[in-house]
């Protein structure tokens, strides 16, 4: 590791814990849609899955694993749908009550599931897709091989993971920026957190292989990965 990629710090984040305040839950909430909605670094997972959706030539199936209050799962059928790839997105977290947040915050249309990531209480080839957006910083690389291995038991095409990339330049702006641009206390702890968890492009691309032979990670501009992986 150099200087500016620290090694990984793991821990637990906020937003994690069902017993944090609602109004504050709710609040954290906005903050991590604002981040999607600024950061545009979703629209690579866009460019990942418009063209392996339009050319299955019928709508997909795409499963958002640990989508929080729901919103970049009914941002994603929008943007799809722009590009002339239709999919049916179903938005999965383990805590109900960020998702029932998520009906409180816009006007979020797409179907929803409280479950487990590790235990996915689907059928095996249930979707065409299994993506999720900021979450694989949440677990040890033990953990993501088990959580990958389940996306590709219930995916018959693959997974797209966007997540943060550790590096000291976001991680020190954050802790500055975000008293300023975030609105939930717990949204500056646990961003910085996300970032020293996450993982350096090299590391995710080991995660992605050991879950598929094709499995490959790159980097999005400016402090993020894509990680996908199919059959």
């Amino acid at each position: 590791m150099s200087l500016l990629v620290p090694p990984r710090r793991p821990s637990r984040e906020l937003l994690d814990d069902p017993t944090l305040p609602g109004d504050e839950m709710r609040r954290s909430l906005e903050d991590i849609d604002l981040v999607h909605r600024r950061w545009g670094a979703a629209r690579a997972l866009v460019r990942h899955l418009a063209p392996r959706v339009y050319d299955l030539g019928r709508p997909a199936t795409i499963l958002d694993v640990g989508a929080g209050s729901g919103a970049v799962s009914a941002r994603l059928v929008r943007t799809l749908a722009a590009r002339g790839a239709r999919a049916r997105v179903i938005a999965l977290d383990l805590q109900w009550r960020h998702l029932a947040a998520g009906r409180l915050l816009g006007p979020v249309r797409t179907p929803a599931v409280g479950a487990d990531a590790f235990r996915l209480p689907f059928r095996d080839g249930a979707f065409d897709f299994a993506i999720s957006t900021l979450f694989l910083h949440h677990f040890s690389p033990k953990e993501n091989r088990a959580v990958l291995a389940e996306f590709l038991r219930v995916a018959r095409q693959g997974f797209a993971v966007l997540d943060l990339r550790r590096h000291l330049v976001p991680t020190l702006a954050l802790e500055v920026a975000g008293r300023v641009f975030f609105r939930a206390h717990a949204s500056v702890r646990d961003g910085v957190a996300s970032l020293k968890q996450a993982y350096t492009r090299k590391e995710a691309a080991a995660l992605a292989r050991a879950a598929s032979p094709s499995g490959r990670a790159v980097d999005v501009f400016p402090f993020g990965i894509l990680v996908t992986g199919g059959r």
